[in-house]
């Protein structure tokens, strides 16, 4: 479940440490990508389970156009890493179910799954928040578990901080330092992507 204290947290941090991005410092392991700098963190999942994996960076577009870009659940596919097929069908409560299916280095190999996508615009203390969250939906595939969100807020004129939180099971007998080291090496590549797809014209 989406827990909103634990997600703004890292932005109070980051807006207390100053506006200029030379000396932003979010919390986590620096990893430098061609388009930037994303801060990542492993934290516990539960017992017997992979880590959970937090990625905090900037990507230089208003948060108005990165939520045009996240929504767009159809075309997942074309920034995340491992991600060949996404898709998207609208719910009359609101969400969106997405037939994924993720390719995974061997011996994995292919994942097929559904999720549920869930999003919401919130006003708080220090501005709007732009949530996404999505999970598994249980049965209808081959993982044991899947899970994440992206939050959003403005950082300035023309830029947006972005965390995103992923959990993978991939289940089967996968070694769970594997499963973490895969989570953690991911994490840059998805911002890296991102920050690349809201170029899109599509997103103007």
């Amino acid at each position: 479940m989406l827990r909103p204290a634990a997600l703004v947290a890292p932005l109070l941090t980051l807006l207390a440490l100053g506006s200029d991005a030379g000396q932003v410092v979010p919390a986590g392991e620096a990893r430098s990508t061609p388009t930037g700098t994303v801060w990542v963190e492993m934290i516990p999942a539960g017992t017997g389970e992979p880590r959970e994996g937090i990625g905090r960076g900037t990507i230089e577009a208003p948060p108005e156009r990165v939520w045009r870009a996240l929504t767009d659940y159809a075309h997942w596919s074309e920034f995340m890493p491992f991600l060949r097929r996404s898709g998207a069908l609208p719910q009359t409560d609101g969400s969106v179910l997405g037939d994924h299916l993720m390719v995974l280095p061997s011996p994995l190999g292919e994942r097929r799954y559904r999720v549920r996508f869930r999003r919401q615009v919130e006003s708080e203390a220090g501005g709007r928040v732009w949530r996404i969250q999505w999970a598994y939906v249980p049965g209808s595939g081959n993982v044991a578990g899947h899970r994440g969100s992206w939050t959003l807020t403005a950082l300035g004129p023309g830029r947006t901080f972005a965390v995103c939180r992923l959990f993978t099971d991939p289940g089967g007998f996968t070694p769970r330092w594997a499963v973490d080291r895969g989570t953690s090496q991911m994490l840059p590549w998805v911002f890296h992507g991102l920050r690349q797809h809201v170029r899109r014209s599509r997103y103007d």
